[in-house]
């Protein structure tokens, strides 16, 4: 392979009897050659009205303008996916943290062992607030849950007239309308243990008239 050397003087005389040979004297005046190199094509992001506008157009272009536009259309597409597919992994991500948490998180209902109230609430750690708890108190029931829907039934149940006992959140009087209610808006165990509260409770009023 030949390398060709040009004259920064293309009309000097002593170029052309030297051809494709590089000269021994004065070589600074001459360069290799380097074709320039043309740079990438930079393929536009496309808004919707973008689109919109080069789509009322299409018939107007011409069929370069046509196929540029097709292929920028493309690969704009192909970039929104990318970037959707991104967006949805994060949100799974996020998805499972939360449910996660969520799984973790129950809500319980106690009966106390000696006086006649129950418990309702919620735990991100049941098996600690159940051993805590567990001295006292009979667990009746739990499930998984949030502090949103423990929040919703004393909602109900304050809107309802009930009152919890003195110097707690979540711990009412047994009674029948108390039961009523709890078991109406599902609360986790009062259907499936009614008659046992019921029972504490009519077994209590009957150990209070004889003493």
């Amino acid at each position: 392979m030949k390398t060709k050397y040009f004259s920064t003087c293309p009309n000097d005389e002593d170029n052309s009897s030297m051809g494709n040979v590089a000269p021994t004297e004065n070589s600074a005046a001459y360069k290799k050659y380097v074709a320039p190199k043309k740079p990438e094509y930079q393929f536009q992001d496309l808004t919707d009205a973008d689109i919109e506008k080069k789509m009322s157009l299409l018939d107007s272009m011409d069929l370069r303008d046509q196929l540029k536009f097709a292929i920028t259309l493309i690969k704009s597409q192909r970039k929104s996916q990318s970037q959707i597919q991104e967006s949805l992994k994060r949100l799974e991500k996020g998805q499972s943290t939360l449910m996660d948490k969520l799984v973790k998180t129950e809500v319980y209902l106690l009966m106390h062992k000696k006086r006649r109230c129950l418990k309702i609430g919620y735990s991100e750690n049941i098996d600690g607030r159940l051993k805590h708890h567990r001295k006292e108190w009979i667990i009746l029931a739990h499930e998984h849950g949030s502090k949103q829907r423990e929040s919703r039934m004393k909602q109900v149940l304050k809107e309802s007239g009930f009152i919890p006992m003195p110097c707690t959140e979540e711990v009412f009087e047994i009674t029948p309308a108390l039961v009523d209610i709890l078991e109406a808006n599902g609360w986790v165990g009062v259907h499936d243990n009614r008659d046992k509260l019921l029972e504490k409770d009519l077994q209590l009023d009957l150990i209070s008239k004889n003493v």
